[in-house]
C-alpha cells in the first residue's frame, strides 16, 4: 500500500500498512519453524532461555498470559525435553523453569534457519531498500520497546 508521492501518508494510513506488512512477515517467519510447537510455546521457550531459570509466575507475567496457561505450556515443553523444573536455591517452595540443552539447541537451530531465510530474501533487495530497512529497524525497535513512564512534568 504505497502512497502516491504527492500525497502525505497519515499516521492512520502508515499504521494500517505497517500492521499488514509486519503481520505477513511474522507469518512467513513462523512458517520457517516447523517444530511441532505452537508460536506461544516457542515464545515461552525463548523467554525461559533468555531470562531463566525463572518462576512460572514471572514467565506468565513476561509472556502476558495466565498462570493456568503458562503451566500447560511448561508441561508440554517439559514433556518434549526442552525445559526442566528446578527447585529455587533459596526457597524450596518455589519452582523455577530453565531451558535444557535440547531446548537451547532447538532455539539455536530455529534462529539460524530464520536468519538464513531472511538473509536470502534481503539479498534480493537493492542497496537503497537495504539502507531503508536498516534505518527502519532502529525505529521498529523503539516502537516495540515498552513505553517509558511519564515524568511528573509530562503529567501536567
Amino acid at each position: 500500500m504505497a502512497p502516491t508521492p504527492d500525497v502525505a501518508t497519515t499516521p492512520q494510513q502508515l499504521a494500517d500498512g505497517l500492521r499488514l506488512s509486519v503481520t505477513r512477515l511474522a507469518r512467513l517467519m513462523r512458517q520457517q519453524s516447523d517444530t511441532g510447537l505452537t508460536p506461544t510455546q516457542l515464545a515461552a521457550l525463548a523467554t525461559i532461555d533468555r531470562c531463566g531459570p525463572l518462576p512460572l509466575g514471572a514467565l506468565a507475567e513476561e509472556e502476558q498470559i495466565g498462570a493456568p496457561t503458562v503451566t500447560k505450556i511448561v508441561d508440554k515443553l517439559e514433556a518434549a525435553g526442552h525445559v526442566e523444573r528446578v527447585a529455587d536455591a533459596h526457597d524450596r517452595r518455589v519452582t523455577r523453569v530453565q531451558a535444557t540443552a535440547s531446548g537451547q539447541r532447538l532455539l539455536t537451530s530455529l534462529r539460524a534457519r530464520k536468519t538464513a531465510w531472511l538473509s536470502t530474501r534481503l539479498a534480493e533487495l537493492d542497496p537503497t531498500d537495504l539502507d531503508a530497512l536498516e534505518a527502519a529497524t532502529a525505529v521498529l525497535e523503539r516502537l516495540a520497546a515498552p513505553p517509558k513512564p511519564l515524568s511528573p512534568e509530562d503529567e501536567r
